[in-house]
């Protein structure tokens, strides 16, 4: 009897079949790598065979995957000549506009100028591009932020590309996809929100898009010309190319974001990356001994706490100072500098640590709030828990990301100039503490991403076991990719119309003198 139940239930579990996927992963960005590497070791959990290639761009950040095979190709002299130059320009992003144009274009040709450095040491690698066609991959899995990848694609034909976004869809990330951009209600990146009763707002929101589309349109055309170059004018644009991906993985979660024109084959599998919460270590946990409540501050890996400027670091220890009875754990990177010993010693609510595991904190039943830069994982992360938060977004995608937080009632946006205000910052903290609907409404966002039909994993794993079965279908491939720009906007018919009522116009104003 016993063995027939087991028979039983080996019959009803499906075989899987392993699949041979490639993802393509430049060291460059690390919200990115992150998203990416998560994506490969969900596949490596679901029993396929993954490869991550990872072309070195930055040496300073480190891989996103864990489990999966992993193929270096090491720096290049001229990346590593742009690096240098990048590190010199000390972008302060404290002090500047979230979207100011001259600042954006030249930190967005920089980084191009980067990616496209090393996208030629990967065709220069020896043997790299034949050894990665005999491999016959049934798929290949390319952040479409990095375009290297997309044209790679075209010349190791795997059976089907899967694009991604690491956050929501950048406008030209957007037009990749074939998603509309909608911009007369969908906010940019660089904005928070939109009153689309106003017509300021409005062109606002498109100065924001075109800022953005000159900024990093380089990359994509310096990608091109390598690709033309190397491989003649007939190589297809890395635009045509991932227009007949199978799939876009977007790190997006519906319940949370700005709701927006998508396609079918669009897949949001937001919080992928977050993992099973673990207790906290003894030395963590007993700072949650002190207080009935207890906040966390971090403002990620990119703008380090201890690199703000003075004043912002002092008008925060003044506003800690006022909430006696409130623990607050600040992610510094630097805890033994002279400011965080000074700040520690007069602050006895205050501690200064060097590394936050913040998904365990935040799973934390005892965290009370969070105050953070509003980086995609940490505004996922934040809803995932059921945590309000006060979110001071610097730069990125940061003021989207805070503005969905906002609108959906789960804490408030916080302007990075207020944070010289300590007055301020101290009536914006106690907002958060005391205004009871965020707590409500967190929780609520929370219940509804716990209970969804269908977890981001599930999403992921269909998604892609599909598209290396069946390929891509040309019924997800919407048309417009193969129109130009006046039949999309329909400017033949409107020019028409408007030529046909003027001749109208005219001819009854010849004839009614007549009549």
């Amino acid at each position: 009897m016993r063995i027939a139940l087991i028979l039983l239930l080996f019959a009803w579990i499906e075989p899987v079949h392993p699949y041979k996927i490639l993802v393509f992963s430049p060291r460059f960005l690390q919200s990115v790598n992150n998203f990416l590497g998560n994506i490969a070791d969900t596949l490596v959990d679901a029993g396929h065979n993954v490869t991550t290639l990872i072309p070195i761009v930055n040496p300073n950040q480190r891989d996103g995957t864990i489990k999966s095979n992993m193929i270096y190709v090491q720096p290049t002299e001229e990346a590593n000549e742009v690096g240098i130059f990048f590190f010199t320009k000390r972008f302060i992003f404290f002090r500047s506009e979230q979207a100011c144009s001259i600042r954006d274009f030249q930190f967005g040709r920089l980084f191009s100028a980067w990616q496209n450095a090393q996208c030629k040491g990967v065709l220069d690698e020896p043997g790299l591009l034949e050894r990665l066609k005999a491999e016959k991959y049934d798929i290949m899995i390319v952040e479409s932020l990095e375009t290297c990848g997309i044209a790679v694609s075209h010349l190791i034909k795997p059976k089907s590309l899967i694009t991604t976004a690491g956050s929501v869809p950048f406008p030209e990330q957007g037009t990749d996809f074939g998603i509309s951009r909608a911009q007369s209600f969908n906010p940019s990146v660089l904005m928070s929100q939109i009153n689309v009763h106003s017509i300021w707002s409005r062109l606002w929101n498109l100065y924001a898009n075109f800022v953005y589309i000159a900024t990093w349109s380089t990359s994509r055309s310096g990608v091109n010309e390598i690709f033309h170059e190397r491989y003649g004018p007939d190589f297809p644009s890395v635009q045509e190319i991932g227009s007949h991906s199978a799939y876009s993985l977007v790190n997006s979660e519906p319940l949370i974001d700005f709701a927006a024109p998508t396609l079918n084959r669009v897949v949001c599998i937001g919080g992928i990356g977050a993992k099973e919460p673990k207790p906290l270590e003894r030395d963590l946990d007993r700072l949650f001994e002190f207080s009935l409540k207890t906040v966390l501050i971090s403002f990620g890996s990119i703008l380090q706490s201890h690199k703000l400027p003075l004043q912002v670091k002092q008008s925060i220890v003044k506003t800690v100072v006022r909430f006696p009875e409130v623990t607050f754990l600040w992610k510094y990177e630097r805890p033994e500098d002279e400011f965080a010993k000074s700040a520690t010693a007069s602050t006895p609510n205050l501690h200064m640590l060097k590394w936050t595991p913040q998904n365990d904190i935040l799973a934390d039943r005892r965290l009370t709030a969070f105050i953070t830069h509003g980086g995609m994982a940490s505004t996922q992360e934040t809803a995932l828990r059921g945590k309000p938060g006060l979110f001071i977004p610097f730069f990125g995608d940061q003021p989207r990301n805070a503005g969905m937080m906002q609108k959906n009632g789960l804490g408030r946006i916080y302007s990075k100039y207020d944070l010289l205000d300590a007055e301020k910052f101290y009536g914006a903290v106690k907002d958060l503490l005391e205004n009871q609907s965020y707590y409500e409404n967190a929780a609520r966002v929370a219940a509804m991403i716990a209970k969804k039909p269908f977890s981001s994993k599930e999403l992921l794993m269909k998604t892609v076991e599909f598209a290396a079965e069946f390929g891509p279908s040309p019924a997800l491939r919407p048309q417009s990719f193969d129109m130009n720009w006046i039949e999309y906007h329909n400017a033949d018919i409107i020019v028409a119309f408007m030529m046909m009522t003027l001749v109208s116009a005219l001819a009854v104003v010849k004839i009614v003198p007549f009549v």
